[in-house]
């Protein structure tokens, strides 16, 4: 009896420590999934936070591209040899789909100077900045500025709205007239409206050509002694230009002893017309006299 209560007592034990620790694991699990959706929970957060911060950068940079900026810059340089700078920024903007605007040179003492203004694609603005500093041996200063005309254009597309609706109507009144007098008012009205839109359309088709292109104004010098070359040309040059200019001496005497020869044509003809009957008169009367003296000589031999 006494063995069949101890063993019973034994049972009891390992079944309340195998209870114990079946409650143990299960809190154990508990607690792991409680983290466990925490950190989910922690996660979705901070997904749902970066997805919220990346529709605001994109956001912000569809808004930029949507503005209307105008860009200008004006870069002072130095250079070795100007025509060569010249012709790689040429290169350069060819290769960017840019144009040349205007240029100019001169020369100014001891130095050469050349003023270039580029129109270039906005996208390559600055990586064109860049590519001076590259091309010039002293950058000693340089300006950039942008004019925001984004509001100005906003106003221009809503005039113009509102000018095509007033044309519209227009151009229905005119279908509606009964009267030549209504009509011709009609008509002049409508004339004017439609000048309205040409000038918005062409305020605005500028403000996008200024804005899709950006200008690049070059003031560049090369300094050059006061009395020699701006560059030194090479032997084949120096031939080729000492031929030319020996054809440019004779195309020059030619073209002289011409504009001499139909310089003295007109008085030539007069002298001639004037001597030649004298001559033609002078030898007529001294040819008879001749003949008599030739008679007498032969009479005199006889």
């Amino acid at each position: 009896m006494a063995g069949l209560v101890v063993v019973v007592g034994l049972t009891g034990c390992a079944s309340e420590q195998k209870l114990q620790s079946t409650q143990k694991g299960q809190t154990q699990q508990t607690q792991v999934a409680e983290t466990a959706q925490e950190k989910s929970a922690r996660t979705d957060k901070g997904s749902t936070t970066t997805a919220k911060d990346s529709l605001r950068k994109d956001e912000a940079a569809s808004s930029a591209e949507k503005r209307k900026v105008m860009y200008e810059a004006n870069v002072k340089m130095r250079v070795k040899n100007l025509k060569q700078a010249r012709k790689q920024i040429d290169e350069y903007i060819r290769k960017k789909e840019g144009y040349l605007v205007d240029a100019s040179r001169n020369r100014d003492g001891k130095s050469v100077n050349g003023q270039m203004v580029y129109r270039i694609p906005r996208p390559s603005f600055y990586p064109f900045l860049g590519y001076l500093e590259k091309v010039a041996k002293e950058i000693p200063s340089q300006n950039i500025s942008g004019q925001d005309v984004t509001e100005e254009y906003v106003d221009l597309e809503s005039r113009l709205k509102a000018k095509k609706a007033v044309e519209k109507r227009l151009l229905h009144l005119m279908e509606e007239a009964k009267s030549t007098k209504d009509l011709l008012q009609v008509s002049e009205r409508l004339a004017q409206v439609q000048e309205e839109i040409e000038q918005l359309k062409g305020r605005m088709n500028y403000l996008d050509h200024r804005t899709v292109y950006a200008t690049v104004t070059i003031h560049a010098t090369q300094e050059a002694p006061l009395g020699s070359p701006e560059e030194t040309p090479d032997t084949g040059e120096r031939m080729k230009s000492s031929f030319l200019q020996s054809i440019g001496l004779l195309k020059d005497l030619f073209q002289g002893s011409l504009v001499t020869g139909a310089a003295l044509l007109p008085p030539l003809l007069v002298l001639a017309l004037f001597f030649l009957p004298i001559l033609w008169l002078y030898r007529r009367r001294k040819r008879p006299s001749g003949g008599n003296g030739g008679e007498e000589e032969n009479h005199s031999s006889l």
